[in-house]
């Protein structure tokens, strides 16, 4: 009788006693898998969520993947459940963000940033698990104009607030890409504007090593004077503009760095701009400019893609302005009108051959537990349990089979944990993974683990332990056993 407590002893501490044996919460990392070599330049500029499925449809079209959406958070709207939600439609719909920071607007004018707010926003947009590694941030928008900037214009200051933000975001996340505000080309020296060439200069002389600073050239290469240009015009006020900021960074300011290039704005509104004029029969809409018929426009637009950006290897993103705004505002350059139907442009952008392609992702996960036996008998079969969670920025079953290999002492075999997942897995999302532990004849105190987990150690036991009679009930109850698990 005590011989057969002993037994069950054994047996019950191999049902029960079974331990999670693993530092909770251990968290780990895939080596990153992408094929940057060529990308999807292919974007839009949106100023609602809500169009995230037609921006979807336009960039990621026609053998497309990852393109790319430019969009605006304003200080007054860092609602965090809201943006999450946008950076996790962007991960399903494989878009990636380009977030333009902003104020909010008092009157006439957008406010100017304050200095102090640079920690919230860095503690904010880190809060945010963004669809890819890399995090373009653009700090505010066309500074050489006085109502972007509080009702003035000043260069120096702008300076400071950009050093002074990417320095704050920098130490918070060292995945931010910082790209300055893009500035208007085309914009004289007056009151209410500053020419590009001297509010870069004055940058340059307030932060000396401001440009170095940055980790992208934000431009808003327009067709200009007058948003008329020819997708063939060359220079500063052509859709090259950023070959001329470029071309002065480089030769007048002594940039040392090669600078990417995100067009963050671009395109040819179409039909007129109408402003209320006082006329000989009252106040009337009268069209103070005009601009090319949408036909034109949309041809121009697949010219500049095909001819310049597209070749233009310094050039990694391209979001023209702007997708869908049809009110009063912005209804020359919205790509859809009121009635919800599209401009010639969407079909002809969306029917260009583009580039599928995988950007860089964080692709991390945190083990919560493994279930192993207090021990093994020898020549036994165990068939265990991870609970693995994805803490990273991929979904899991969207690359395919993921394995991380297993490694063990002696003569104890355990198999690597596979990811083949029937269901995709989202981040913040858990999953099961099973594996099997055999042991051999050798009986001892042998280690094991995955990857760079940490090493787990298991007891073997003799068969001598137990008699064969013994041996058989261990046998028929460790069927039971595998029928548990």
């Amino acid at each position: 009788m005590k011989q057969f407590l002993v037994i069950l002893c054994l047996i019950l501490s191999f049902l029960s006693l079974g331990r999670e044996a693993i530092a909770l919460a251990y968290v780990g990392e895939f080596k990153p898998s992408t094929n940057e070599g060529r990308i999807n330049k292919f974007g839009i500029h949106i100023l609602e969520l809500s169009d995230l499925d037609k921006a979807e449809e336009l960039v990621n079209s026609a053998g497309g993947d990852w393109g790319w959406v430019t969009v605006v958070i304003r200080d007054n709207d860092l609602n965090q459940e809201k943006w999450q939600d946008f950076m996790d439609q962007c991960r399903e719909r494989h878009l990636i963000p380009i977030v333009r920071v902003a104020t909010h607007t008092e009157g006439t004018y957008w406010v100017k940033p304050n200095p102090q707010d640079s920690q919230k926003w860095a503690g904010f947009l880190s809060s945010l698990n963004w669809p890819t590694a890399d995090q373009y941030i653009v700090l505010f928008n066309e500074p050489n104009h006085a109502n972007e900037w509080g009702g003035e214009v000043n260069p120096k200051e702008y300076a400071r607030i950009l050093s002074d933000y990417s320095e704050k975001l920098k130490v918070k996340n060292e995945k931010f890409k910082i790209l300055n505000g893009g500035l208007d080309l085309a914009a004289p020296n007056g009151k209410e504007t500053m020419d590009a060439y001297t509010f870069l200069q004055q940058m340059k002389q307030e932060v000396p090593d401001i440009f170095e600073r940055l980790d992208g050239w934000c431009s808003h290469s327009y067709p200009n004077y007058g948003f008329v240009g020819k997708p063939w015009d060359t220079g500063r006020i052509s859709i090259r503009g950023y070959d001329w900021e470029l071309w002065v960074l480089k030769n007048h300011f002594g940039l040392q760095k090669d600078l990417p290039v995100f067009i963050t704005e671009t395109g040819w509104p179409t039909g007129a701009k109408y402003e209320m004029r006082n006329t000989k029969s009252g106040q009337r809409p009268v069209a103070v400019e005009k601009y090319y018929d949408e036909t034109t426009a949309a041809q121009y637009l697949k010219t500049a893609f095909e001819n310049v950006w597209l070749n233009d290897s310094r050039v990694a993103a391209v979001t023209p302005f702007v997708l869908n705004y049809p009110s009063e505002l912005f209804a020359a350059f919205s790509w859809f009108n009121q009635a919800g139907e599209p401009a010639p442009q969407y079909d002809l952008i969306k029917s260009i051959p583009k580039e599928s392609w995988w950007p860089s992702q964080i692709d991390r996960y945190e083990v919560k537990s493994i279930l192993l036996p207090s021990f093994l008998p020898t020549n036994t079969i165990y068939q265990g349990k991870v609970i693995i969670k994805n803490a990273g920025q991929a979904i899991w079953g969207e690359k395919g089979v993921i394995t991380i290999p297993a490694t063990s002492s002696g003569n104890l075999n355990i198999s690597g944990l596979v990811f083949t997942f029937p269901n995709k897995v989202r981040p913040g999302e858990v999953a099961q993974l099973e594996f099997t532990l055999q042991s051999s004849s050798e009986s001892g105190e042998f280690e094991f683990t995955w990857g760079d987990l940490p090493k787990q150690k298991m007891k073997v036991l003799p068969s001598s332990v137990l008699t064969a009679a013994r041996y058989s009930l261990w046998e028929k109850l460790l069927l039971k056993i595998k029928e548990v698990f």
